[in-house]
C-alpha cells in the first residue's frame, strides 16, 4: 500500500512539472508551428527518452555519480547545448516552401528532431535534480523491482506524452490558420529561436 501511495504521489508531482512551461514545452509548440504535430511527435520522443535515461539513471544510483562528478554532467550539458545552437542556425537559415494546403519547411531527417528533444532534456539540469531528488526520498532503493521500475517507466511515458499531446493539439489549431511563406518564415524563426533559448536557458544553469 506505500509503495502504490508513493507511485501516485511521483505521478502527481511529475504532471505538476510536465504541465510547468519551460526550454522544452516552448520548443515542442514553436516546432508544431513550424513542422505540424506530426513531425513534432519525433521531437517529443526524444524529450521522452531523455527523462526515462534521468529515471533510470537515478534508480541506479548513476546519476548520485554524475552529481558527484561534475566533468561528466558538463559535457552531457555542454554537448546538448551545442547541437541545440546548431539545430536554431540550421532552421533560421533554411529556406520556405508552401506545401499543399499547409506550410513546410525543409526537410529534417526524424533522428535529427529525436537527438534535439533528447539534448533538451539531458543538458536539462533540473530534469536530473527532479529524478534524483524525487525517487529517492518516495521509493528506497531497496524496494525497487521490476515491475516497479516498469510502473515509473511508462507513468513517465504517460504522463509526458499526454501533456505534449495537448501543447501539440493546440499549436497545431494555430498552425492550421497559416496561410503563407511570410508567417511560415515567421514561425520557422520562432522554431529557431525557441531551440536557442532552450540552449541559453540550459547554458545559464
Amino acid at each position: 500500500m506505500l509503495l502504490e501511495w508513493d507511485f501516485w504521489v511521483f505521478v502527481a508531482a511529475l504532471s505538476v512539472a510536465a504541465f510547468t512551461p519551460g526550454p522544452g514545452l516552448a520548443a515542442i509548440v514553436a516546432t508544431t508551428l513550424a513542422t505540424g504535430a506530426r513531425k513534432t511527435l519525433w521531437f517529443c520522443a526524444g524529450v521522452i527518452v531523455g527523462d526515462l535515461v534521468w529515471l533510470l539513471l537515478s534508480i541506479s544510483g548513476l546519476a548520485v555519480i554524475a552529481q558527484k562528478i561534475p566533468l561528466i554532467f558538463q559535457c552531457i550539458k555542454w554537448a546538448g547545448v551545442a547541437y541545440l545552437i546548431y539545430l536554431a542556425w540550421k532552421i533560421w537559415s533554411s529556406p520556405v516552401a508552401m506545401g499543399t494546403g499547409a506550410a513546410m519547411t525543409r526537410e529534417k531527417s526524424n533522428l535529427a528532431r529525436v537527438l534535439a528533444g533528447f539534448s533538451v532534456t539531458m543538458g536539462n539540469p533540473k530534469a536530473m535534480l527532479f529524478y534524483l531528488a524525487l525517487l529517492p526520498n518516495l521509493i528506497s532503493p531497496e524496494h525497487m523491482s521490476g515491475p516497479l521500475i516498469l510502473s515509473l517507466c511508462l507513468a513517465v511515458v504517460c504522463v509526458l506524452g499526454g501533456v505534449f499531446a495537448f501543447y501539440m493539439l493546440a499549436a497545431q489549431q494555430a498552425r492550421n490558420k497559416m496561410k503563407n511563406s511570410k508567417t511560415v518564415r515567421r514561425f520557422s524563426r520562432l522554431t529557431a529561436t525557441a531551440l536557442g533559448g532552450a540552449a541559453i536557458w540550459i547554458a545559464g544553469k
